[in-house]
């Protein structure tokens, strides 16, 4: 008997020890994972949303120019039923004075759901109720084949096979800088795509009831733990269904009562179409700088943010703003803070 208790003890605290590597080497790192590391009650603001948040929010400028911090729970192609579960597991560790909720996926089919969008919010949470809530809740409402669930639930299974691939280890283990708080610059972010702007519609398209059934739990969830909430649209290229989906789901927002700020009809914000976007969906650093200053500057005046950067505590901010202007040099060839005295003198 007292060996089997041995046999036990030693399973346990392998599968824990297995868990914890293969968390460190083999899953890939995105501002949910990154989001972790920040000490409790340190973030301000939490910005949720698909790529659109750590593509478009300089979190360390922002914390440079106005001294507020944002913690980012953002991951590409991300379902919008992630997120309720999102602030969820926020409000595990952080209090933040907002929550700031980007709705461009509000209009996604639920039936298409891709496995790696669900994979990247649901495989860096940890372990919780809470995610085998958000794992349900997904697959709830994709087409994933209920022979695989038992992949999301135990991702190891699909992931055996990946020490194969040694950039994943080295990216991993920080090998490979290019998340700054939750801002994501890289040598892709400086790419300069031109794109055709396209009229932004007015008109709407009634969303899909299942996706209406998901944003009103959202919304019922918010009022009832009475957090203060912004949604906004960012400035991309919409399909024009895409689009006036949109349009219906702000309806609905704001009647409930919430402010949405829609990038794509604000008159005094505008980019570059010709140099300021990394593709349709995605601005590059320079239209993200654009973003940041102006984003960052309407917070501030228009909500209870505090300024930290006298505060001691929050020097790994600051800390982090100038790695990010070490790598821009490196990889542009160019000065951080002349970009920015371009767009503050625009």
């Amino acid at each position: 008997m007292k060996n089997f208790f041995k046999f036990i003890i030693f399973i346990i605290i392998f599968i824990i020890l297995y868990c914890f590597v293969f968390k460190i080497l083999w899953i890939e790192k995105n501002p949910i994972s990154y989001f972790y590391d920040e000490p409790k009650d340190s973030l301000d603001v939490i910005y949720i949303g698909g790529s659109n948040v750590h593509s478009h929010f300089n979190t360390v400028l922002a914390y440079n120019k106005y001294g507020f911090t944002t913690g980012c729970l953002s991951s590409s192609a991300q379902p919008f039923i992630a997120v309720q579960y999102l602030i969820k597991e926020s409000e595990k560790r952080q209090t933040p004075n907002l929550y700031i909720i980007d709705i461009s996926r509000v209009a996604d089919s639920y039936s298409k759901i891709e496995e790696g969008a669900i994979r990247k919010v649901t495989d860096t949470m940890k372990f919780s109720k809470n995610k085998l809530d958000a794992i349900n809740a997904h697959l709830n409402y994709s087409n994933i084949k209920k022979e695989d669930y038992i992949n999301y639930y135990f991702s190891q299974f699909l992931y055996h096979d990946i020490w194969k691939q040694p950039w994943v280890i080295s990216f991993n283990l920080g090998l490979d800088k290019s998340y700054y708080k939750g801002y994501k610059m890289s040598y892709d972010n400086l790419v300069r795509q031109k794109q055709i702007k396209s009229d932004y519609s007015n008109d709407i398209i009634e969303l899909p009831e299942e996706n209406k059934i998901v944003l009103q739990k959202l919304l019922n969830y918010i009022k009832k733990e009475n957090l203060n909430v912004l949604f906004i649209v960012p400035k991309r290229l919409y399909k024009l269904e895409e689009n006036k989906k949109i349009n219906d789901a702000i309806s609905i927002i704001e009647d409930n009562k919430y402010n949405v700020l829609n990038f794509n009809l604000v008159n005094d914000f505008d980019v570059d179409y010709s140099k300021d976007f990394l593709d349709f969906a995605h601005l590059n650093v320079y239209g993200a700088t654009k973003f940041t200053l102006y984003f960052s500057d309407y917070l501030s005046k228009n909500y209870e943010l505090p300024d930290h950067r006298k505060d001691k505590n929050y020097l790994s901010w600051e800390e982090e703003y100038n790695q990010l202007k070490v790598n821009f040099k490196k990889l542009s060839g160019k000065n951080f803070d002349s970009l920015l005295e371009n767009n503050m003198n625009n």
